[in-house]
Protein backbone atom coordinates (compact mmCIF):
# COMPACT_ATOMS: atom_id res chain seq x y z
CA UNK A 1 0.00 0.00 0.00
CA UNK A 2 1.08 3.46 -0.72
CA UNK A 3 2.32 5.88 1.91
CA UNK A 4 -0.79 8.68 1.03
CA UNK A 5 -3.31 5.55 0.86
CA UNK A 6 -2.10 4.95 4.28
CA UNK A 7 -2.10 8.37 5.64
CA UNK A 8 -6.39 8.64 5.00
CA UNK A 9 -6.88 5.67 6.77
CA UNK A 10 -4.20 6.69 9.71
CA UNK A 11 -6.33 7.99 12.67
CA UNK A 12 -8.49 4.19 12.05
CA UNK A 13 -4.85 2.52 12.25
CA UNK A 14 -3.90 4.32 15.41
CA UNK A 15 -6.53 2.51 17.19
CA UNK A 16 -4.81 -0.66 16.86
CA UNK A 17 -1.57 0.44 18.74
CA UNK A 18 -3.95 1.24 21.78
CA UNK A 19 -5.79 -2.21 21.20
CA UNK A 20 -3.88 -5.08 19.62
CA UNK A 21 -6.31 -7.48 17.86
CA UNK A 22 -7.15 -10.12 19.22
CA UNK A 23 -8.25 -9.58 23.07
CA UNK A 24 -6.21 -11.50 25.46
CA UNK A 25 -8.33 -11.97 29.05
CA UNK A 26 -5.45 -13.94 30.65
CA UNK A 27 -2.80 -11.21 29.66
CA UNK A 28 -5.01 -8.28 29.90
CA UNK A 29 -2.36 -5.05 30.66
CA UNK A 30 -1.61 -4.79 34.46
CA UNK A 31 -1.16 -8.44 34.92
CA UNK A 32 2.16 -8.43 36.39
CA UNK A 33 2.54 -11.48 38.04
CA UNK A 34 1.68 -13.70 34.82
CA UNK A 35 3.66 -17.18 34.47
CA UNK A 36 4.81 -18.62 31.73
CA UNK A 37 2.39 -21.90 30.97
CA UNK A 38 2.32 -24.44 28.50
CA UNK A 39 0.17 -27.07 28.21
CA UNK A 40 1.28 -30.55 26.78
CA UNK A 41 -2.28 -32.59 25.54
CA UNK A 42 -1.58 -36.31 24.31
CA UNK A 43 -4.21 -38.14 22.82
CA UNK A 44 -6.82 -37.99 19.84
CA UNK A 45 -8.41 -34.64 18.59
CA UNK A 46 -11.88 -34.72 20.51
CA UNK A 47 -10.10 -35.42 23.76
CA UNK A 48 -7.22 -32.95 23.39
CA UNK A 49 -9.39 -30.17 22.92
CA UNK A 50 -11.91 -31.37 25.65
CA UNK A 51 -9.02 -31.84 28.37
CA UNK A 52 -7.07 -28.31 27.24
CA UNK A 53 -10.41 -26.38 28.32
CA UNK A 54 -11.20 -27.83 30.99
CA UNK A 55 -7.67 -27.57 32.75
CA UNK A 56 -7.79 -23.37 31.56
CA UNK A 57 -11.43 -23.45 33.23
CA UNK A 58 -13.44 -23.69 29.60
CA UNK A 59 -14.70 -20.77 28.03
CA UNK A 60 -15.48 -18.70 30.59
CA UNK A 61 -11.74 -18.50 31.59
CA UNK A 62 -10.73 -16.59 27.93
CA UNK A 63 -14.10 -13.93 28.03
CA UNK A 64 -16.30 -12.28 30.40
CA UNK A 65 -19.06 -12.29 27.68
CA UNK A 66 -22.20 -14.28 27.41
CA UNK A 67 -21.06 -17.46 25.55
CA UNK A 68 -23.80 -17.91 23.15
CA UNK A 69 -23.50 -14.14 22.06
CA UNK A 70 -19.50 -14.30 21.35
CA UNK A 71 -17.71 -15.04 17.82
CA UNK A 72 -14.92 -17.19 17.99
CA UNK A 73 -12.21 -17.30 15.13
CA UNK A 74 -9.75 -19.97 14.77
CA UNK A 75 -6.83 -19.32 12.30
CA UNK A 76 -5.36 -22.64 11.64
CA UNK A 77 -2.54 -23.03 8.60
CA UNK A 78 -4.15 -23.56 5.34
CA UNK A 79 -0.91 -22.44 3.75
CA UNK A 80 -1.43 -25.02 0.78
CA UNK A 81 -4.73 -27.19 -0.37
CA UNK A 82 -1.95 -30.13 0.93
CA UNK A 83 -3.47 -33.53 2.26
CA UNK A 84 -2.97 -33.85 5.62
CA UNK A 85 -0.34 -36.06 5.61
CA UNK A 86 2.14 -33.64 3.86
CA UNK A 87 2.31 -32.23 7.44
CA UNK A 88 2.02 -28.80 5.95
CA UNK A 89 -1.17 -27.62 7.45
CA UNK A 90 -3.27 -27.61 10.71
CA UNK A 91 -4.70 -31.04 11.12
CA UNK A 92 -8.76 -31.75 9.59
CA UNK A 93 -9.24 -33.68 12.42
CA UNK A 94 -7.80 -31.47 15.05
CA UNK A 95 -10.37 -28.06 13.20
CA UNK A 96 -13.11 -30.13 13.22
CA UNK A 97 -12.58 -30.69 17.43
CA UNK A 98 -12.67 -27.62 17.99
CA UNK A 99 -15.72 -27.13 16.14
CA UNK A 100 -17.46 -29.91 18.08
CA UNK A 101 -16.16 -28.17 21.34
CA UNK A 102 -17.01 -24.99 20.27
CA UNK A 103 -20.79 -25.71 19.00
CA UNK A 104 -21.13 -28.02 22.36
CA UNK A 105 -20.30 -25.50 24.14
CA UNK A 106 -23.00 -23.04 23.15
CA UNK A 107 -21.06 -20.64 20.57
CA UNK A 108 -23.07 -19.09 17.95
CA UNK A 109 -20.59 -18.21 15.63
CA UNK A 110 -17.24 -19.88 14.49
CA UNK A 111 -15.26 -17.84 11.38
CA UNK A 112 -12.32 -19.90 10.47
CA UNK A 113 -10.02 -17.70 8.14
CA UNK A 114 -6.72 -17.69 6.38
CA UNK A 115 -4.42 -15.73 3.66
CA UNK A 116 -3.49 -18.60 1.78
CA UNK A 117 -0.55 -19.05 -0.82
CA UNK A 118 -2.48 -20.05 -3.65
CA UNK A 119 -5.43 -17.89 -5.31
CA UNK A 120 -7.37 -21.26 -6.61
CA UNK A 121 -9.67 -20.89 -4.02
CA UNK A 122 -11.75 -24.18 -5.48
CA UNK A 123 -9.24 -25.99 -3.99
CA UNK A 124 -8.86 -24.97 -0.82
CA UNK A 125 -13.10 -25.35 -0.71
CA UNK A 126 -12.31 -28.72 -1.67
CA UNK A 127 -9.80 -29.69 0.97
CA UNK A 128 -10.25 -31.69 4.24
CA UNK A 129 -10.09 -29.20 6.45
CA UNK A 130 -12.93 -27.05 4.84
CA UNK A 131 -14.74 -30.70 4.30
CA UNK A 132 -14.67 -31.46 8.22
CA UNK A 133 -16.26 -28.14 9.25
CA UNK A 134 -19.04 -28.56 7.39
CA UNK A 135 -20.69 -30.43 9.77
CA UNK A 136 -21.46 -27.38 12.10
CA UNK A 137 -23.94 -24.84 10.38
CA UNK A 138 -22.59 -22.20 13.11
CA UNK A 139 -19.25 -22.25 11.10
CA UNK A 140 -17.70 -20.32 8.40
CA UNK A 141 -14.77 -19.80 6.17
CA UNK A 142 -13.04 -16.74 4.92
CA UNK A 143 -10.20 -17.25 2.65
CA UNK A 144 -8.96 -14.06 2.83
CA UNK A 145 -6.86 -13.21 -0.63
CA UNK A 146 -8.29 -10.29 -1.69
CA UNK A 147 -7.33 -5.97 0.15
CA UNK A 148 -11.09 -5.93 0.96
CA UNK A 149 -10.51 -8.26 3.75
CA UNK A 150 -8.02 -6.17 5.89
CA UNK A 151 -7.72 -2.76 7.20
CA UNK A 152 -4.74 0.01 8.03
CA UNK A 153 -2.88 -0.17 11.42
CA UNK A 154 0.32 1.54 12.51
CA UNK A 155 2.63 -1.06 14.08
CA UNK A 156 5.51 1.13 15.30
CA UNK A 157 8.06 -1.64 15.15
CA UNK A 158 11.38 -1.77 14.57
CA UNK A 159 10.83 -2.36 10.95
CA UNK A 160 7.62 -2.43 10.67
CA UNK A 161 5.70 0.43 10.98
CA UNK A 162 2.71 -0.32 9.43
CA UNK A 163 0.67 -3.22 7.40
CA UNK A 164 -3.23 -4.15 6.86
CA UNK A 165 -4.75 -6.62 9.35
CA UNK A 166 -7.51 -8.86 8.90
CA UNK A 167 -10.97 -6.45 9.81
CA UNK A 168 -12.31 -9.74 11.38
CA UNK A 169 -10.03 -9.86 14.11
CA UNK A 170 -11.36 -6.94 15.89
CA UNK A 171 -15.25 -8.40 15.32
CA UNK A 172 -14.35 -11.58 17.31
CA UNK A 173 -14.07 -12.36 21.10
CA UNK A 174 -12.00 -15.22 21.32
CA UNK A 175 -9.10 -15.46 18.74
CA UNK A 176 -7.33 -18.71 18.54
CA UNK A 177 -4.11 -19.18 17.13
CA UNK A 178 -3.89 -22.52 15.59
CA UNK A 179 -0.95 -23.38 14.02
CA UNK A 180 1.15 -26.53 12.71
CA UNK A 181 4.50 -27.77 14.04
CA UNK A 182 6.75 -27.41 10.90
CA UNK A 183 10.13 -26.44 9.55
CA UNK A 184 10.68 -23.38 7.13
CA UNK A 185 13.34 -22.65 4.62
CA UNK A 186 13.49 -18.80 5.73
CA UNK A 187 12.35 -18.85 9.43
CA UNK A 188 13.73 -22.41 10.24
CA UNK A 189 10.52 -23.09 11.76
CA UNK A 190 6.58 -21.79 11.35
CA UNK A 191 4.56 -22.32 14.60
CA UNK A 192 2.91 -19.65 16.24
CA UNK A 193 4.49 -16.42 16.21
CA UNK A 194 4.95 -17.71 12.19
CA UNK A 195 1.55 -18.27 12.12
CA UNK A 196 0.65 -14.32 12.63
CA UNK A 197 1.78 -13.39 9.07
CA UNK A 198 -1.70 -15.24 8.01
CA UNK A 199 -3.29 -12.49 9.63
CA UNK A 200 -2.01 -9.73 7.15
CA UNK A 201 -1.98 -8.72 3.62
CA UNK A 202 1.28 -7.61 2.37
CA UNK A 203 3.71 -10.60 3.46
CA UNK A 204 5.84 -9.78 0.51
CA UNK A 205 6.88 -6.70 2.05
CA UNK A 206 8.18 -8.95 4.77
CA UNK A 207 10.28 -10.21 2.20
CA UNK A 208 12.01 -8.04 0.25
CA UNK A 209 11.68 -4.54 2.10
CA UNK A 210 12.57 -5.12 5.49
CA UNK A 211 14.99 -7.66 7.90
CA UNK A 212 12.08 -10.48 7.49
CA UNK A 213 12.57 -11.87 11.20
CA UNK A 214 12.58 -8.41 12.80
CA UNK A 215 9.55 -7.49 11.22
CA UNK A 216 7.65 -11.15 12.28
CA UNK A 217 8.60 -10.00 16.09
CA UNK A 218 7.32 -6.91 15.72
CA UNK A 219 4.18 -8.12 14.34
CA UNK A 220 3.80 -9.66 17.56
CA UNK A 221 3.61 -6.97 19.38
CA UNK A 222 -0.21 -6.37 17.74
CA UNK A 223 -1.40 -9.55 17.35
CA UNK A 224 -2.46 -10.76 20.27
CA UNK A 225 -4.34 -13.87 20.37
CA UNK A 226 -6.29 -15.23 23.16
CA UNK A 227 -5.18 -18.87 22.93
CA UNK A 228 -1.97 -20.10 21.30
CA UNK A 229 -2.08 -23.70 19.82
CA UNK A 230 0.49 -25.60 17.81
CA UNK A 231 -0.64 -28.68 16.17
CA UNK A 232 1.91 -31.47 16.71
CA UNK A 233 -0.20 -34.33 15.83
CA UNK A 234 2.03 -34.86 12.78
CA UNK A 235 5.28 -32.64 12.96
CA UNK A 236 7.21 -31.49 9.21
CA UNK A 237 10.75 -31.42 10.41
CA UNK A 238 12.66 -31.09 6.93
CA UNK A 239 11.55 -29.47 3.76
CA UNK A 240 8.93 -26.75 4.96
CA UNK A 241 7.35 -24.69 4.51
CA UNK A 242 5.53 -26.52 1.41
CA UNK A 243 6.98 -30.01 1.74
CA UNK A 244 7.50 -32.45 0.73
CA UNK A 245 9.85 -33.55 4.19
CA UNK A 246 10.09 -36.04 6.67
CA UNK A 247 6.69 -35.97 8.92
CA UNK A 248 6.99 -37.68 12.07
CA UNK A 249 3.37 -38.40 13.77
CA UNK A 250 3.10 -37.11 17.54
CA UNK A 251 -0.60 -37.12 18.63
CA UNK A 252 -0.06 -34.12 20.99
CA UNK A 253 -0.59 -30.18 20.90
CA UNK A 254 1.05 -27.69 22.86
CA UNK A 255 -0.98 -24.42 23.92
CA UNK A 256 -0.43 -21.58 25.62
CA UNK A 257 -1.64 -17.74 26.39
CA UNK A 258 1.92 -16.66 24.69
CA UNK A 259 2.72 -17.80 21.38
CA UNK A 260 6.17 -16.93 21.44
CA UNK A 261 6.56 -18.86 25.11
CA UNK A 262 4.50 -21.79 23.33
CA UNK A 263 7.04 -22.12 20.29
CA UNK A 264 10.45 -21.75 22.53
CA UNK A 265 9.04 -25.18 24.27
CA UNK A 266 8.17 -26.77 20.41
CA UNK A 267 11.67 -25.92 19.77
CA UNK A 268 12.94 -27.83 23.00
CA UNK A 269 11.18 -31.08 22.05
CA UNK A 270 11.68 -31.25 17.76
CA UNK A 271 14.81 -31.00 15.46
CA UNK A 272 13.72 -29.14 13.02
CA UNK A 273 16.20 -28.99 9.82
CA UNK A 274 17.93 -31.65 11.05
CA UNK A 275 19.00 -29.48 14.16
CA UNK A 276 18.51 -29.26 17.65
CA UNK A 277 17.79 -25.01 17.90
CA UNK A 278 16.27 -22.94 20.73
CA UNK A 279 14.32 -20.20 20.97
CA UNK A 280 17.03 -17.43 21.13
CA UNK A 281 19.10 -19.06 17.72
CA UNK A 282 15.47 -18.23 16.12
CA UNK A 283 16.08 -14.69 14.73
CA UNK A 284 12.04 -13.71 14.35
CA UNK A 285 11.64 -15.72 18.09
CA UNK A 286 14.40 -13.57 19.69
CA UNK A 287 13.00 -10.60 17.79
CA UNK A 288 10.09 -10.80 19.66
CA UNK A 289 11.23 -11.62 22.81
CA UNK A 290 13.36 -8.67 22.65
CA UNK A 291 10.20 -6.72 21.69
CA UNK A 292 8.38 -7.73 25.20
CA UNK A 293 6.35 -10.67 23.95
CA UNK A 294 6.08 -14.08 26.02
CA UNK A 295 9.39 -16.51 27.65
CA UNK A 296 12.09 -17.35 25.94
CA UNK A 297 14.24 -18.76 28.56
CA UNK A 298 12.93 -22.49 29.17
CA UNK A 299 13.78 -22.41 33.08
CA UNK A 300 10.99 -19.96 33.29
CA UNK A 301 8.61 -21.96 31.48
CA UNK A 302 5.97 -24.33 33.78
CA UNK A 303 4.72 -27.35 30.82
CA UNK A 304 2.02 -29.27 32.78
CA UNK A 305 1.65 -32.49 30.77
CA UNK A 306 -2.33 -33.88 30.16
CA UNK A 307 -2.68 -37.74 29.10
CA UNK A 308 -5.83 -38.55 27.81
Amino acid sequence: MKRRQFCKFSSLGLLGTLFPFGGHKPLASGQENYSPMVWEVEGDASTMVRLLFKEIGGLAALTDKDISKITVLIKPNLCLPHHQEMGTTTSPQLVAAFCEYLTNAGIAKIILVDHTLQGDLKKFQNSQIVKVTQAYPNSSWIFANEQRFYRPMVVKGKVLEETEILKIIQRADITINLATAKHHSATHVSLCVKNLMGYIWDRSSFHTEMNLHQAIGDLAQVIRPTLNIVDATRVLLNGGPTGPGMVVKDNRIFAGYDPLTVDSIILSRYDFGGRQMSAKEIPHLRAAFQNGIGEIDLSKIKVKKILA
